[in-house]
């Protein structure tokens, strides 16, 4: 696609929406108790950072529900200034929300979870701001919730919707940190329209390596989240060096959009607090109803799915110009463009 025509797609007044993966949250969440005991809520976070407390304040604003901010200080110890606040023991709350790992940690060691299948208690923890939750959660203890796990078969497919010649896809990783989500990925048929190829990434210095090889063969590299992956001088570099040889670049924040990433899905935390709170309502319906599970759902894979989090997508203009890179017939309406 040319320079022009992709201009006129940025100008053009159809709207570009905010791509938001959520369910509406129903009109009887708000001035409604969210369960029959009337307890608190209990939010449980790892650490009083932006993004944690952008979706705690998502979480609050859904319903009227007390809740009760529980904070892990460096020593894993919880503490809160709420009158409210009675330990971290779930039989003094309605529901237990736990935000980033370590609270996720606390809450499982806190209340002797380990081990234990499908029951109530087990119900009453969530989670959310967790990535590649199963690393935490014991086999069997269908604790529920929302990871940070970006990529999902709906969002590759949207990769392809935007970029149709992308049918190869290199997939930077460390495998002693994402390779049961790579597998959990395959089984699942996250890449069902693309041809995934996984560039192991051990150490920094594979990342500076991968900037000399010419035959990676990939039409588009994807970075998932991985803490190995994490230098932001290095996620530059490869970035230039890839715009260098014609390869566009998906990355998972707005860092990479402003590093050059052709494509960018960025996180939109107050949203995922909102998803947090549908959840609740959900799990809140059948404890009215006094529904129990069936049988076959106490199997935590099936019982348990983590949701995608809330995102939007931003395409890099400028970056798409540069490689002249051919964009799908039928963009996706929530797609939003940025220079």
């Amino acid at each position: 696609m040319s320079a022009l025509a992709i201009t006129l797609l940025v100008v053009s007044p159809l709207p570009l929406f905010l791509f938001k993966v959520q369910a509406d949250t129903p009109s009887f969440a708000q001035n409604n108790p969210v369960s029959s005991s009337n307890l608190p809520i209990a939010v449980v976070i790892s650490r009083e950072i932006k993004p944690f407390i952008e979706m705690v304040e998502g979480f609050e604003s859904s319903f009227d529900q007390r809740v009760v901010r529980i904070f892990l200080d460096p020593n894993s110890s919880p503490f809160s200034h709420d009158p409210l606040y009675k330990g971290t023991l779930l039989s003094s709350y309605s529901f237990m929300i736990a935000v980033g790992p370590s609270a996720l940690s606390y809450i499982i060691q806190n209340n002797s979870l380990t081990g234990e299948r499908l029951s109530y208690n087990a119900r009453k923890v969530l989670y959310a701001m967790v990535l590649n939750p199963e690393t935490i959660i014991p086999e069997n203890v269908p604790i529920c919730g929302i990871s940070l796990n970006l990529f999902s078969e709906e969002s590759v497919s949207k990769i392809v919707k935007v970029f149709p010649s992308i049918k190869k896809i290199g997939i930077l990783f460390d495998p002693a940190n994402n390779s049961k989500w790579f597998e959990r990925a395959l089984k699942r048929g996250v890449f069902s329209k693309v041809t995934p190829v996984p560039i192991h990434i051990k150490e920094q210095a594979d990342l500076n390596s991968l900037n000399q090889k010419d035959d990676l063969n990939v039409d588009a590299l994807l970075f998932i989240p991985d803490k190995t992956v994490t230098s932001p001088t290095i996620i530059s570099h490869i970035i230039k060096q890839s715009i260098a040889k014609k390869i566009p670049v998906i990355g998972y924040n707005s860092f990479f959009h402003k590093s050059g990433a052709a494509l960018s899905f960025i996180l939109d935390y107050t949203l995922i607090g909102q998803q947090m709170a549908e959840k609740v309502i959900e799990l809140s319906r059948e404890e009215y109803s006094g529904k129990e599970p069936p049988a076959e759902q106490l199997d935590y894979e099936k019982s348990c799915e983590p949701s995608t989090p809330a995102y939007h997508i931003t395409l890099n203009r400028a970056v798409v110009e540069l490689l002249n890179l051919e964009l799908g017939s039928s963009l996706p309406s929530e797609l939003k463009v940025e220079p």
